[in-house]
C-alpha cells in the first residue's frame, strides 16, 4: 500500500479590489496555475513505473468577491510507492511552486509532512502467509493482489521494524456487488459478521505457524 503525505501550498501576495488587479499581486491566479501544473509535473517527472497520486482536496482564498485577497492556498493529499519518490517530490513541488510565484511576482510557501510510510511485504513472510492461508481455506479464498493499493496503512511503522505481511480480510455480505460496494471511509459501507470465525482461525493459524517455523 502506498505512503500517504500531506502538502499544503500557499501564494502570498498584495491584495486588492476586483475592479483593480494590477495595482495588486493578485494569488488566486497563481494557484489556479499552480492546480493545473502540479497534475503534469506527476506525468512528466514521475515514472508509471513508481506511481505517485495527487489529490489536491482543499481551497482557501478571498472571502469577499470583489476584494483581491493577500494569500490563496490549497492543500491535499500525495500517496507515494517508494522511499525515492517520497523524498523527491517535495523538491520538485518547492521548485514549481516558487516558478509560478516568481512570474507573478508572489512568493510562495510550501509544506510537506510525511504521515505513513508505504506499506511493504517481506517476500519470505508473504509467502508464508499466502501459503498458509491457502491450505486452511483453500486455494479459490486466497488471492495475491498484483498491484498495491494507493490508499495507506499505519501498519507499516511495523513493517519497517519487524518483517511481515499485511492481510486483506472481504467482509462485504453476499448480497452486495464487490464493483459498486461502498469503500470502508463510507457512511453506507456494510460488513459481514459472519466473517469473523475465519478471521480469528487466519490469525491463530498464522501465529501458531510462525512460532513453529521459530
Amino acid at each position: 500500500m502506498a505512503g500517504a503525505n500531506h502538502l499544503s501550498v500557499t501564494f502570498h501576495g498584495r491584495g486588492g479590489h476586483g475592479s483593480q488587479p494590477w495595482t495588486s499581486k493578485d494569488p488566486v491566479t497563481a494557484l489556479c496555475e499552480f492546480g493545473t501544473a502540479l497534475q503534469t509535473m506527476v506525468t512528466r517527472r514521475f515514472s508509471v513505473f513508481d506511481p505517485v497520486v495527487v489529490t489536491m482536496t482543499q481551497l482557501w482564498a478571498g472571502e469577499a468577491m470583489n476584494v483581491i485577497p493577500d494569500s490563496a492556498r490549497t492543500a491535499g493529499s500525495v500517496r507515494t510507492l517508494s522511499r525515492e519518490t517520497t523524498e523527491r517530490f517535495p523538491h520538485l513541488v518547492r521548485e514549481l511552486a516558487d516558478g509560478i510565484a516568481a512570474s507573478y511576482g508572489l512568493r510562495a510557501q510550501v509544506d510537506w509532512n510525511e504521515f505513513y510510510p508505504a506499506t511493504i511485504n517481506d517476500p519470505q513472510e508473504a509467502r508464508f502467509t499466502g501459503e498458509t492461508l491457502t491450505r486452511l481455506f483453500g486455494a479459490e479464498h486466497v488471492q495475491v493482489m498484483e498491484n498495491p493499493r494507493m490508499g495507506s496503512e499505519d501498519f507499516s511503522f511495523v513493517l519497517r521494524e519487524v518483517p511481515g505481511c499485511f492481510v486483506f480480510l472481504q467482509c462485504s455480505p453476499a448480497d452486495v456487488d464487490l464493483a459498486t460496494a461502498p469503500w470502508n471511509h463510507s457512511p453506507h459501507v456494510r460488513y459481514d459478521d459472519a466473517v469473523l470465525g475465519a478471521q480469528a482461525a487466519a490469525l491463530a493459524e498464522l501465529a501458531w505457524g510462525r512460532l513453529q517455523l521459530g
